[in-house]
Parts: C-alpha cells; sequence; structure tokens
C-alpha cells in the first residue's frame, strides 16, 4: 500500500517520538525547547574557565622557557631544582585545558603534543643520540610533558648524575629538552591567540543549538572524552583493572616525578569546574551544565539529576584523596585502595555520559577507547 504524503509524514513524526530518547519525560521534559540562555553558559566558560587556562598555560611555559635559559647559562644543582619545580607547576597546569580538545586545541593536536603517556624512553634516548628533535609525529609518545618527565628525573639515578648529563657540552639531553619547551610554548601561544584575538571566542558563543559541532555538543563529548581518559589512563590501566588485575606502575602519568595523583587529581577537580561553570579565578559558581540541568528540571529515578553529578564527583575527588602519592608506589601497596577511587570515578559515567546528554538532546559523538572497561 503507498502512502500519502500526509500519512508518511505522520509516520516519521510517530517514529521520531518513539525512537528519540533525549527528550523523554522521565528524564524531566522537553528540554530540546528549552529557553535556557546557552550564550550566558558559553560567555562564562569561555571569559572564566577556557581562556584564563590557556593564558595560565602560557605564563607556566614561558616561565618554564626562563627556567631552561637559566639552566643552560649557569648549570647547577639549585638552576636543576627550579626546572623541575617550572616543569611542574606546568604540567598541573595543563591539566586545566586538557579537556578542551576543539577549535584551536584540536588544530594544534594539543593533547597528543602535551601528554602522550607513557614516555617511550627507548624513542627519546635514540632521539637524543641522533640530534633529531623534529617533533612533527603526533602520535608518537617521545614529547611533550611525559618526555620532559623522563629528562628531568629519569635519566640518572642520582641528581648529580642528572646534572652532569644535562649540563654536558654539547649535551643531547638539554637540546631535546629545550626543544620540547619550545615546541609546547608556540601551540600554547597558538591556541590563546586564536581564541583572544582571531574571533574563535565569539564563534564559540554564538555557536548554540543541540547539533553536532555546536558548542553544546563540543563542551559535553569532551567533557566526557576526557573524563573517560582520566579514569582510564591516570588510574585504571596503571592499576590493573582492564588487564584482569595485573598492574602496570611504570604507566602512570609523570612517573619519573611522582606527580601522578596530583595530575590526576587536578584533571578531575577541572572537569567539575568546567560542569559547575567554576571561575578559574576566583572560585565563584557561574552558568555551568548543572544550571542547564537544573532549567531542564532533570531527573534520574525520581532524584535530581544535577545533585546526583554533583555528589558522585564529590565521592571521586574523595576517593582520589585517599591514595597516597606517589601512586605508582601505592599501586603495588594498596592497590585495593587505587581500585576504589577507580570505581568511584566510574560511577560518575552514566551520569554525564548517559543521563546528561539525554536530557539535554546532545549526541555522544566521539569514539570509545577499545581498552574502556565499561
Amino acid at each position: 500500500m503507498q502512502l500519502s504524503n500526509r500519512q508518511f509524514y505522520l509516520l516519521a513524526f510517530l517514529l521520531g517520538i518513539l525512537l528519540f530518547p533525549a527528550c523523554d519525560e522521565d528524564k524531566g521534559g522537553n528540554p530540546c525547547e528549552s529557553d535556557f540562555d546557552q550564550k550566558s553558559l558559553f560567555a562564562n566558560v569561555s571569559d572564566n574557565i577556557i581562556i584564563p587556562g590557556y593564558s595560565g598555560l602560557n605564563s607556566e611555559l614561558s616561565n618554564l622557557q626562563l627556567a631552561v635559559e637559566a639552566f643552560t647559562q649557569n648549570p647547577g644543582l639549585p638552576q636543576l631544582q627550579s626546572l623541575r619545580s617550572a616543569f611542574e607547576s606546568a604540567y598541573i597546569q595543563w591539566q586545566q585545558v586538557a579537556q578542551f580538545e576543539f577549535g584551536p586545541a584540536e588544530q594544534q593536536m594539543l593533547r597528543s603534543r602535551f601528554n602522550n603517556f607513557p614516555v617511550d624512553e627507548a624513542e627519546v634516548e635514540a632521539r637524543v643520540q641522533s640530534g633529531d628533535f623534529s617533533l612533527d609525529n603526533p602520535d608518537a609518545f617521545d614529547k611533550g610533558f611525559p618526555a620532559l618527565d623522563y629528562l628531568l628525573y629519569g635519566i640518572a639515578e642520582t641528581d648529580e648524575m642528572a646534572l652532569s648529563l644535562l649540563s654536558a657540552n654539547p649535551s643531547g639531553y638539554r637540546d631535546y629538552l629545550a626543544a620540547i619547551v619550545d615546541d609546547l610554548q608556540q601551540r600554547g601561544q597558538a591556541v590563546l591567540k586564536a581564541w583572544q584575538d582571531e574571533g574563535y571566542r565569539e564563534a564559540f558563543i554564538d555557536n548554540t543549538g543541540t547539533a553536532a559541532g555546536t558548542s553544546l555538543s563540543l563542551l559535553i563529548n569532551n567533557l566526557n572524552e576526557h573524563y573517560e581518559f582520566i579514569k582510564r589512563d591516570k588510574i585504571g590501566i596503571p592499576a590493573g583493572v582492564t588487564t584482569l588485575g595485573i598492574t602496570f606502575p611504570e604507566k602512570v602519568e609523570a612517573f619519573h616525578s611522582g606527580l601522578s595523583l596530583r595530575l590526576a587529581e587536578e584533571a578531575l577537580k577541572a572537569a567539575e569546574g568546567l560542569y559547575l561553570g567554576r571561575n578559574l579565578q576566583n572560585g565563584a559558581n557561574g552558568p555551568g551544565l548543572d544550571d542547564y540541568l537544573q532549567a531542564a528540571n532533570a531527573t534520574k529515578e525520581g532524584q535530581n539529576l544535577n545533585s546526583l553529578i554533583e555528589e558522585q564527583f564529590g565521592k571521586a575527588l574523595s576517593a582520589l584523596s585517599q591514595v597516597e602519592a606517589p601512586l605508582s608506589t601505592t599501586i603495588e601497596t594498596d592497590n585495593p585502595g587505587v581500585v576504589n577511587a577507580y570505581n568511584e570515578i566510574t560511577r560518575q559515567i552514566v551520569n554525564i555520559k548517559t543521563d546528561m546528554p539525554s536530557v539535554l538532546c546532545v549526541a555522544i559523538t566521539y569514539v570509545d577507547n577499545a581498552s574502556d572497561s565499561d
């Protein structure tokens, strides 16, 4: 039987209602038609989280470059310690913006160039010996903060031996370190310039709607993708969750400096801050995804969805705070505690990856990592 045009459109409409879960009444109404002010959310995230985050990163990278120059001009143990301190500050600051891998950051492939870990130590050594300091391959594990972690903390057993290797003339270690820092600074500056001076901020704020590629979709997808990166790469893989309990403590982030736990905590706080719309400079709570859910009257099993998400962020941070540093050692001495933190982090995923996108009519478009245990 051939359908008339009217019957065809009516059938399509009814199928759309049945198949599109994002506007399910059980999720708190139909926020696809919400009058929530998306631009206020995007302006707050841009002006009070993303741009200050990249500005802070560039300041720390400038300090790191100055520390490299000071060490090169006058190598000594105090200068080495200053260089290490500058590295740690920059690495911590990176956690504030690592979840914004879209727009200018995606063009620069910032995440892979800044933080592919665990570092390939053999490749770093090969580059040092050959003098090949090209950093063109974004998929390689021989650059960024992980390579600096190795060069500053992992090339020798004592500080004196590390100083000798880094201060020798010529020193491939020092020259490669300087090349990495230069690359980080140039890419960080390019991203900040695009946001501040080249119109990306305005385009981001104006990019309303819920379809793939809109600013709401970019924020929710990147929040989720990086949250899963925290769960899987920073905690799960080293703790053996994805490998039947076989642990890999050497695969933690910043293995040589022992900064792993601090970086994981900062990344988790950054995810919470994005969700809440928290001002990076003064901690004020501005328009965020939490307000969007509240405006949509979003519920889950009869409970306020925003309250559940906020509560689970608190549980995850609390569980992680009970893990002792360095993370690599605790994986060997108290792995159940690390796995407990992993589990609390994981419990948030259904809230922010399934329930929140469904309520806000946003599709998850990134491809899950094959090693995920969810």
